[in-house]
C-alpha cells in the first residue's frame, strides 16, 4: 500500500468515527472545563465547584476544571461582561437579580438555554420576573430586600430595631448605620429602585440624601456590610441580600434581618454567555444546577433553593445541614410559601435607568458626602436656633421661610452650597433688627 493510500484510509476511519460519536460526547471531551463570572459569595462557588466537580466525575468519568471570577458586586461583574464583548473568558454569568440579567440581554451578550427542571421554578412571584421567557436567563437562588442589625449592639445602644425606612431617619441611628453604594452593589441598586417606585423618584431621592448624613461609612460591598453589622462595628446594614443573616446566625453572630414595609424579591439568576468557549459543559452545569442535587448544593452555599417542589423539613430529615437555618430564617418550609407585601416594580424601568441610577448616586451623593454632612448638619443648628428663639417669644418668621428654601435647596435640588448659603441668611435674620 503506498503511502498516500494508507493516509487517505486512516483519515476516512476517523472521520467516520467522528460521524457516529454522539454530539454532545464530543464537545465535552474536546474541553472538560467551564468558567463562572458574577457576584456571587465565596461560600456559594465552594459549593458549586465541590457538588459539580463530583458529578462531572460520577457522570463522565473525568476532572472538569472550574475558574470563577468576581471582580466586585453585579455592576462591576456585568461591566466586565460587557468588556469582553461577546468574546468571554467565562461560559457562565452566575448570579446577580433580573436587572442585570435583562441589561446582558438587551446588549445581546447572552444566549437562550432552557435547563432540564426549568418548569419547577415559578415564572412570576407577587408581579416580579422569575425568569426570562425566552430562555435567556432562569432564577436559581430567590431572596428578598432587606436590612439587617446586630440584636447585640442595639440592646447595649438601648436602640429599638428600624422596622420602616422612615425609621432609619430617626436622629437615634446616625453613625450607626452602613451601605455600599449602588454601583458596587446590585443589592443597594434594588433598594434605591424600590425607594423610587415605591415613594417616587423625588422623594427618594430627597430620602437618600438624608440617609447618606446618617452613614458611619460606606462599605465595599454586601459581605463587607454583613462582616461589619455580626462583629459590631456598625449596628445597622441597610440593603442586603435575605440569605446573609442566615449565614451570619449559622457563624454565630446575633445578627437578624429585617424586612421593611416595602421590597421586592431578587431572582438571583444564571445565564449562558454569548461566545462561551465551553458552551457545551456550561449547558451541562445548567442542567446540573436545577436538578434536585444541584439546589442542595445551593443551600448548601448559603443561598435559598428555586424549585418550588422543594421542602426544607424533608431535606433537614436527609442530613442538609443548612436546612433547619433556612427553616429558622423563613419561618416557612419552602422559600415560595412567604408571605410579604412588595411594591409594584417595573422591571423594564429599573433595567433601563440602571447606569442612570448609579452614576446620579456616584456624582451627587457619594462624592459630595462631606459636603452634604456639612451642609445637613448646618441647617438643623439653624433650626434648632429658631426654635429656641420662638421660645423666646422672638419674631422669627422671616428666618423660618428662608431656612424653609434651605431644607427645599438641599433636599429636593442637591444645591448643597445654595442650601448652606440660605442657612446662613436665615441666621442671619435672627439677630437682624
Amino acid at each position: 500500500m503506498s503511502k498516500r493510500i494508507f493516509t487517505a484510509t486512516i483519515f476516512t476511519v476517523f472521520s467516520i468515527g467522528l460521524l457516529f460519536m454522539p454530539f454532545g460526547a464530543e464537545q465535552v471531551q474536546a474541553a472538560d472545563k467551564i468558567g463562572w463570572v458574577g457576584p456571587v459569595y465565596k461560600e456559594l462557588s465552594a459549593s458549586l465547584t465541590k457538588g459539580f466537580k463530583a458529578y462531572y466525575k460520577k457522570t463522565y468519568g473525568k476532572d472538569v476544571d472550574i475558574t470563577f471570577v468576581r471582580p466586585g458586586g453585579w455592576p462591576v461583574c456585568l461591566d466586565k461582561v460587557r468588556a469582553w464583548g461577546g468574546k468571554p473568558d467565562a461560559d457562565i454569568f452566575l448570579g446577580a437579580g433580573a436587572p442585570a440579567h435583562e441589561v446582558l440581554k438587551q446588549e445581546g451578550l447572552i444566549i437562550p438555554y432552557r435547563p432540564k427542571d426549568w418548569d419547577k421554578v415559578p415564572a412570576e412571584w407577587h408581579g416580579m420576573k422569575v425568569k426570562d421567557e425566552g430562555d435567556l436567563w432562569t432564577c436559581f437562588a430567590p431572596w428578598i430586600v432587606t436590612n439587617l442589625y446586630n440584636e447585640k449592639v442595639l440592646k447595649k445602644l438601648r436602640l429599638p430595631p428600624p422596622k420602616t425606612w422612615n425609621d432609619l431617619l430617626n436622629p437615634i441611628y446616625r453613625g450607626n448605620i452602613v451601605h455600599t453604594l449602588p454601583y458596587a452593589s446590585g443589592t443597594m441598586h434594588e433598594a434605591i429602585e424600590i425607594l423610587m417606585q415605591g415613594f417616587g423618584e423625588q422623594e427618594a431621592w430627597r430620602y437618600l440624601r438624608l440617609l447618606a448624613a446618617q452613614l458611619a461609612r460606606f462599605s465595599t460591598g454586601s459581605t463587607d456590610t454583613t462582616q461589619l453589622v455580626a462583629r459590631g462595628e456598625v449596628p445597622i446594614g441597610i440593603a442586603q441580600p435575605q440569605m446573609n443573616a442566615m449565614a451570619a446566625r449559622k457563624d454565630g453572630f446575633p445578627v437578624r434581618d429585617l424586612l421593611p414595609e416595602k421590597t421586592i424579591l431578587v431572582p438571583e439568576a444564571v445565564a449562558l454567555l454569548k461566545g462561551a468557549p465551553n458552551e457545551a459543559v456550561g449547558k451541562i452545569f445548567l442542567d446540573w444546577l436545577f436538578s434536585m442535587e444541584g439546589q442542595k448544593y445551593v443551600l448548601e452555599g448559603r443561598y435559598f433553593a428555586a424549585r418550588t417542589d422543594i421542602k426544607f423539613s424533608v431535606w433537614e430529615k436527609e442530613g442538609v445541614e443548612m436546612a433547619k437555618h433556612a427553616t429558622k430564617a423563613l419561618g416557612v418550609d419552602s422559600f415560595w410559601d412567604l408571605k410579604v407585601d412588595f411594591i409594584e416594580y417595573d422591571l423594564d424601568l429599573a433595567t433601563k435607568r440602571w447606569d442612570e441610577v448609579n452614576k446620579k448616586y456616584e456624582y451627587e451623593i457619594y462624592r459630595k458626602w462631606g459636603e452634604l454632612k456639612s451642609s445637613l448638619f448646618l441647617i438643623e443648628e439653624v433650626e434648632g436656633e429658631i426654635k429656641a428663639a420662638k421660645d423666646e417669644n422672638m419674631d422669627v418668621t422671616k428666618a423660618e421661610a428662608k431656612i424653609k428654601d434651605a431644607r427645599q435647596l438641599f433636599e429636593i435640588d442637591g444645591k448643597y452650597a445654595a442650601a448652606r448659603l440660605a442657612a446662613a441668611k436665615a441666621r442671619a435674620l435672627l439677630v437682624a433688627p
